[in-house]
């Protein structure tokens, strides 16, 4: 989220990132004979520079004994960053004059008494950081982590990131704009940009369509023409190109385009082009922060919500610190352990989440939360959300800092991009919502504890049986809600592994009753419907699909839950997912079911992807039996596979136990 629309940009269907638009670039240089290596230096220096230059810094990383991870101070003590972005005077301009948003002249005589104020409130409230687009002034001690832009103003995204001046260029800009933070004591680290979002399709398709003087579309040529050994037809396996494109060298050609072929694998390639391209970002922009100023740390671009395992991939070795925005999954202040264990796996470097936020339609400001970001009906709820959030950060060991958006309220009426939230610590009269700031002073003081005793869950051994935790009462598929299933934790099934180097992409839990098992997944999936070359319904074999068989006593049954992706209803480029539920035979789908009783069995709750949460039942009767008991055991395997068959997450050979005692939030078992 960025706290002003500040880019000539066009909005990429399901994302909250921005994209600039593609009406100016920089032309590659001259042809070379010779091709160049994807990395401008040998991964060998790259590893011998930079421990030269941690020991500069002022700032560092550790992780303990324990394998938990923490940012040390200059003085080396560890460190759990609990920031606010945004922390701001605010401007002069026609919403303030009207009083519609914080101004510090409507309550402070000038701007140091502002920022004492407001530094004396955050200090007491728990927080120990100014995050994004805060005020630099020295007026603050706050650690403050600036946002510098720096691919954007030196055209890295999407431009020509492979022309061999981008380095130099990228150079000159990191001095430019970190000169005005340079020398101040404050700074922690940079934030390199904000919500980049590395979405796959529109990269591998913007670059595809450049003329051949372009580096990157040259990079992107050579690797399908390795990819397929030069042999069209292979390419043809996986892609349907635009017509009048018909061989190797007409791609070359300005406008050339391909899209997925329904049932190839050609998103594989799409994702190791993203690859290529985020490593090329994240090495220059790594390069050029440590030679602009070696002494703060590298903090990442952001990440919007959403990860692109290829992209975090590509991060490892050229950032200090990942930092990914985050909206929480439930009004309950659950944060799926999926996303984090998968960053776990993807980088060795400690999380910072650069915003999370929680707002409620009773505000102050009259902010009318206008969007699927996080929001409840009450400032109790919010309170309640957003004090269990910070909690859940903080229980991960690689998270070393959470960050909240922000400290007063959008304008009434929304900011001038249209975004209208009770995102504030403060409304826009300056005066803080108690509520939130007690349950803020409360948790932060045992954030630190809670993050030092933080562990990883670990899958039970093979040998032991999993138990299937019992609801109370039958739950509600279609409430688009996930509060009824208020003892996620204990509902979780551990163990979903993807081939390597890729992780989970998403948690899957279970609850049983008499009259069936419950199941949710909660995942995160970005798709571009303009990437797949189809007519009519979206394909069954490229929709996200959740593959479940059981065997409750009456013989193996095996039912698919397919997501279908389409504009969205509300939110104009967005994405929405209908879900559909089916019984497969011999591995294929042959029945669709519809309601049982004129319930629906299955609900995709109403997220804009890439967010998904789908929650469904299997009745006992489609299982073959008259209802579950305690006690009983069941086979069970679970596959799922996100769009355009790009990675799969399995759970196999297993063996479940329906447990007596009752997902409640508080029972063991």
């Amino acid at each position: 989220m960025t706290p002003y629309a500040r880019y000539n940009s066009v909005q990429i269907a399901g994302s909250r990132g921005i994209i600039p638009s593609a009406g100016e670039f920089r032309e590659g240089s001259a042809l070379s004979g010779r091709r160049r290596p994807l990395c401008l230096l040998p991964l060998l220096f790259i590893l011998l520079l930079v421990p030269s230059l941690s020991h500069a810094r002022g700032w560092s990383t550790t992780t303990d004994a324990n394998g938990v991870k923490w940012l040390l101070t200059p003085e080396r003590a560890q460190f759990f960053s609990l920031g606010v972005n945004t922390i701001h005077p605010g401007s002069n301009d026609a919403k303030a004059q009207a009083n519609q948003a914080y101004y510090f002249a409507h309550t402070y005589p000038d701007k140091k008494s502002w920022a004492a104020a407001a530094q004396s409130r955050l200090t007491s409230w728990g927080f120990n950081t100014a995050g994004g687009w805060s005020d630099p002034t020295l007026d603050m001690s706050l650690p403050i982590i600036p946002e510098i832009d720096l691919g954007r103003n030196s055209k890295l995204h999407w431009y020509d990131i492979f022309d061999p001046a981008m380095q130099p260029t990228a150079d000159e800009v990191a001095v430019e704009i970190s000169a005005p933070y340079k020398d101040n004591p404050r700074v922690l680290g940079y934030f390199t940009d904000n919500e980049v979002g590395w979405w796959n399709a529109p990269l591998f398709l913007w670059h595809l369509e450049r003329g051949w003087a372009f580096s990157s579309k040259r990079e992107l040529w050579r690797l399908l023409y390795d990819r397929y050994e030069g042999k069209w037809e292979k390419l043809l396996a996986d892609f349907v190109p635009a017509p009048g494109f018909d061989s190797f060298e007409q791609l070359k050609e300005s406008g050339a385009a391909l899209k997925l072929r329904p049932g190839g694998g050609g998103i594989k390639i799409i994702g190791e082009f993203t690859y290529q391209i985020a490593r090329r970002y994240y090495e220059l922009a790594f390069l050029a922060m440590r030679k602009a100023d070696p002494k703060a740390l590298v903090v990442g671009d952001r990440l919007p919500l959403y990860y692109n395992q290829d992209a975090v991939l590509a991060q490892r070795g050229f950032v200090d610190v990942l930092s990914t925005n985050y909206n929480v999954d439930c009004e309950d202040g659950w944060v799926a352990p999926y996303y984090f264990e998968g960053l776990r796996e993807l980088s060795p470097a400690p999380v910072l989440i650069s915003e999370f936020f929680f707002a409620a339609e009773e505000n102050r400001s009259g902010n009318v939360n206008n969007g699927h970001l996080m929001h409840v009906k009450t400032q109790a709820q919010r309170a309640a959300g957003a004090s269990a959030a910070m909690r859940n950060f903080a229980s991960f060991p690689n998270v070393a800092a959470v960050h909240w958006f922000q400290f007063s309220d959008e304008p009434t009426g929304g900011r001038s991009d249209g975004e209208d939230f009770n995102m504030g610590l403060v409304d826009i009269h300056d005066k803080p919502y108690e509520l939130l700031t007690e349950a803020f002073t409360r948790t932060n003081a045992a954030v630190p504890a809670i993050h030092a005793a933080s562990r990883w869950e670990r899958a039970p051994d093979k040998g032991l049986e999993t138990v299937v935790l019992r609801t109370p009462a039958p739950k509600s598929v279609t409430d688009g809600s996930l509060l009824d299933w208020p003892d996620k934790r204990g509902t979780r099934l551990l163990g979903f592994a993807a081939p390597k180097p890729y992780v989970p992409f998403g948690d899957f839990h279970l609850a049983w009753g008499p009259e069936g098992l419950y199941f949710v997944n909660i995942a995160g999936n970005y798709v571009d419907l303009t990437l797949l070359d189809y007519q009519g319904e979206f394909p069954l074999s490229e929709t996200y699909q959740i593959i479940i068989s059981a065997d409750a006593g009456a013989g193996l049954r095996s039912f698919g839950v397919h997501l279908a992706p389409r504009p969205h209803s509300v939110w104009p480029g967005r994405y929405e997912i209908t879900a559909q539920l089916w019984r497969y035979e011999d591995g294929k789908p042959v029945e669709r079911l519809g309601p049982e009783q004129g319930k629906e069995l299955v609900q995709a709750l109403d997220k804009p992807l890439p967010h998904i949460q789908v929650e469904g039942l299997l009745p006992a009767k489609l299982l073959g039996v008259e209802k579950l008991e305690p006690g009983q055991k069941v086979a069970l395997s679970i596959r799922a596979t996100n769009f355009y068959r790009e990675l799969t997450m399995t759970w196999t050979g297993r063996e479940v136990v329906l447990g007596q005692a009752e997902d409640n939030a508080g029972a063991t078992q």
